[in-house]
């Protein structure tokens, strides 16, 4: 499926600009053909890259197309994404090593489709969250509602930690339980709020108060 041109964010010029397709290749096929002959009347999945640039200050960006179709009869993009630059304000810098490597764990099961281990692994993360910060109870439940009374989430964040638990839940302990693709995604991008707030903004409000504080002492010194 191949474009000319995408509109995209564009972080350096601030709007939503054209973007200019200046190359593309496509990785990560996979066909539901039994044997390579069945291959050409059998559907099949797959990725196509896109390399763009901002028509207006050049700012590069890749795009990645998920496919869908049947040789010599139809092909559809069934997701688009934005690969670089991310759209993510998560500071992956900022996360603890078990929170981290939870999150890294749910994006890659998310990308590749597995929509369960997702959501098992977003559940996860917010149980490292608790660990972290020593929010204890019994259980999830418990843990989250001390996270919430010590101040590190607020209810609205409290009640989309408590979605992640139930479906979390659900997929690990009830076996006719389905995961859809749209579950899935709207677990992991709760998760990744919530991280957001309790470990990135933490950071950059420290990092913006200490520049604060240096500016101040340099303005006093001249004063």
């Amino acid at each position: 499926m191949a474009e000319s041109s995408f509109d995209v964010f564009c972080p350096q010029c601030n709007i939503l600009v054209e973007a200019k397709v200046i190359a593309e290749g496509r990785g990560g096929f996979r066909s539901n053909a039994i044997n390579p002959i069945d291959e050409v009347d059998a559907e099949y999945h797959g990725d196509h890259y896109s390399i763009c640039l901002c028509r207006r200050c050049n700012q590069p960006f890749l795009v990645r197309q998920s496919l869908y179709g049947i040789p010599g009869e139809f092909e559809t993009v069934t997701e688009e994404a934005l690969l670089y630059p991310s759209e993510s304000k998560l500071l992956p810098e900022a996360l603890p090593e078990n929170v981290k490597t939870a999150y890294d764990q749910a994006a890659r099961s998310l990308h590749a489709s597995l929509f369960e281990p997702c959501v098992l692994m977003s559940r996860k993360c917010l149980e490292a969250v608790c660990k972290i910060l020593n929010a204890k109870g019994r259980d999830l439940s418990k843990r989250l509602a001390k996270l919430h009374e010590a101040g590190h989430i607020d209810s609205r964040l409290l009640n989309w930690a408590h979605q992640v638990r139930l479906i979390g839940n659900e997929a690990a302990h009830d076996i006719d339980t389905m995961v859809t693709k749209e579950d899935a995604r709207d677990v992991f991008d709760f998760t990744e709020a919530i991280l957001i707030y309790v470990f990135s903004l933490t950071k950059r409000f420290e990092s913006l108060q200490a520049r604060r504080l240096k500016t101040d002492t340099h303005t006093d010194g001249e004063a």
